[in-house]
């Protein structure tokens, strides 16, 4: 797939197309977690019962973890965008224009550990952080030196 073109200069157009195009991404890690909850639920109640069933799904945590921090660090890095935001035409560029790499991209998601604290509200910092910072940016983007915007 061919990279879209960034847009400069338009982060502060993409912010609640930013927070829609992570639910779409997690509502599709949802299903397929799910999906693979069951599969393997099953195929683990078919050979042991609910001890079966239960081993089964405890294996699943790991590969459910992967399968979070994956989906947007391997999105991102080899074409800039998950699903989600494809949908909505932005794109994870360097803080420069150039194309989020894969090291780019694993900071910036790996940190999404501290953008989701937050009591009361999931990812109050994150939040906090794109509406204060002059780039909209949350602290895996602060670190890893990228920035979100639309696509042309």
């Amino acid at each position: 797939m061919v990279r879209p073109t960034p847009r400069m200069e338009t982060h502060g157009d993409v912010i609640g197309a930013r927070i829609l195009a992570f639910i779409i991404d997690s509502v599709l890690i949802g299903v397929v977690s799910f999906v693979l909850l069951l599969v393997f639920g099953a195929l683990g109640a078919g050979l042991g019962g609910e001890e079966g069933a239960a081993g089964a799904v405890l294996l699943l945590a790991p590969l459910f973890i992967v399968l979070q921090y994956g989906y947007f660090i391997y999105l991102e890095g080899d074409r800039g965008q998950t699903f989600g935001k494809q949908l909505l035409d932005i794109v994870v560029v360097k803080e420069d224009g150039s194309d989020c790499d894969f090291g780019a991209a694993a900071v910036r998601n790996i940190l999404r550990i501290v953008d989701q604290l937050g009591i009361l509200v999931p990812y109050l910092v994150g939040l906090i952080l794109i509406f204060l910072t002059d780039d909209h940016q949350r602290i895996g983007d602060l670190v890893a030196d990228t920035v979100v915007v639309k696509t042309e």
